[in-house]
């Protein structure tokens, strides 16, 4: 090789690293986008489905609660389905169930028709946080844990977007304006996401066992560190407004506003957490420690709930520090199996599901205890500051 074709084949080694992501970026970013529109769709308008279905708020609110009952088995096969058949196609898939899916619930009147329709969906929702998951970070060589906080910025600014637009379309048309308005987001994503890079399915031999995956200690480990950033922050923003509105004496209006704090702020971190990982990656999992300590100082000052200020404050500390570990969690559990990272992903993620999924009723239970949900938030305080304790300080993202 001539002294000259060393710098050349050097920067065309860097532009290929940096240039390739793009696409399975993109088509990563589609993906999830699309299906999490799906988990904040309802809300805005529980009141109008409520009178449409014959049903109070709490059978509205399973709407959204049958979605995580669903995913949590599907986490481990569908990873499997992506290590086999690719993630592209996984996610077009998993954009079809929610097209259906939303279609189907345009005819429905029947609220428990309504659930099936929306578990259904939830199966598509598990598939496609997976793919888009794993499909981001395609090809990527040292940016794979940017390639997953990006990717997890976008999978949550789908449910940000759903808040701000279905309101708007219920002029248009009424209590449908959730499942309108998912439909054709997804139809939008296929395209979209046809004309970004392949993906090849892998059929690899010794391939983990699902127990395996489920016992691994260091899949264990970032298992419980989503449960607690990830997972935290489902259920925080779940009973925020509720908090707000008796121990702040805020209108429920003003009440979502400061909650929503943690959505957007989430927004900016998810990604804000991959660019601190791929520039410090020594010092990654020491930031994740102090972002852990941070959420749990933001959930005590909303459990004490001693002024409004501190309780903005408290708010935006939480979705400051939910997005961080993102990245290094889903790239992480990548690196643990790389010839069935989407396997690995799935069960890591079953963890955060599994938190959503019994933390929400429980923490529910605490507003009907002494302090009205003050000792569910203190709980979860002490959980997300104890949980300092199980990240795993050496594992290596880059």
């Amino acid at each position: 090789m001539s002294p000259a074709s060393g710098p050349a084949t050097s920067r065309s080694t860097i532009g290929a690293e940096r240039s390739l992501p793009l696409g399975p970026l993109l088509g990563g970013c589609t993906v999830g986008l699309s299906i999490s529109w799906n988990i904040a769709n309802t809300g805005p308008v529980s009141p109008l489905l409520s009178a449409h279905y014959g049903v109070g708020l709490a059978v509205i609110g399973l709407l959204t609660a049958v979605m995580f009952f669903v995913e949590l088995p599907m986490m481990v096969p569908g990873g499997r389905a992506i290590d086999r058949f690719g993630a592209k196609w996984v996610g077009l898939v998993a954009i079809g169930i929610s097209l259906a899916g939303n279609l189907l619930l345009l005819a429905i009147a029947d609220p428990y028709l309504a659930l099936a329709a929306r578990a259904f969906i939830g199966a598509g929702v598990g598939l496609g946080f997976l793919a888009g998951a794993i499909y981001a970070q395609l090809e990527s060589v040292r940016g794979s844990v940017l390639a997953s906080g990006i990717y997890g910025g976008a999978s949550l600014s789908g449910g940000g977007l759903a808040l701000v637009i279905v309101p708007q379309l219920v002029g248009a048309f009424g209590w449908r304006a959730p499942f309108v308005s998912a439909a054709v987001v997804a139809a939008v994503a296929v395209p979209l996401v046809m004309a970004c890079p392949s993906t090849q399915g892998r059929v690899v031999g010794g391939r983990p066992r699902f127990a395996t995956l489920l016992a691994d200690g260091t899949l264990i480990r970032l298992g419980a560190v989503s449960a607690v950033s990830f997972g935290f922050s489902v259920i925080i923003g779940n009973w925020v407004v509720t908090l707000l509105e008796r121990h702040a004496g805020l209108s429920r209006g003003a009440a979502g506003a400061v909650g929503s704090l943690i959505l957007l702020l989430g927004i900016v971190s998810r990604p804000a957490g991959g660019m601190l990982a791929r520039a410090r990656s020594a010092t990654t999992w020491r930031a994740v420690a102090v972002s852990f300590l941070v959420g749990a100082l933001g959930t005590a000052l909303l459990s004490a709930s001693v002024s409004v200020p501190l309780d903005v404050l408290g708010t935006a500390l939480v979705g400051m520090a939910v997005g961080i570990p993102f990245g290094a969690t889903v790239a992480g559990a990548a690196r643990v199996y790389p010839n069935a990272s989407g396997a690995a992903v799935g069960a890591m993620n079953s963890y955060p599901v599994l938190a959503i999924v019994a933390g929400t009723p429980l923490v529910g239970l605490t507003f009907s205890m002494p302090g009205d949900g003050r000792i569910g938030f203190a709980a979860l305080a002490i959980l997300w500051a104890g949980a300092v304790a199980v990240i795993p300080y050496r594992l290596r993202l880059e």
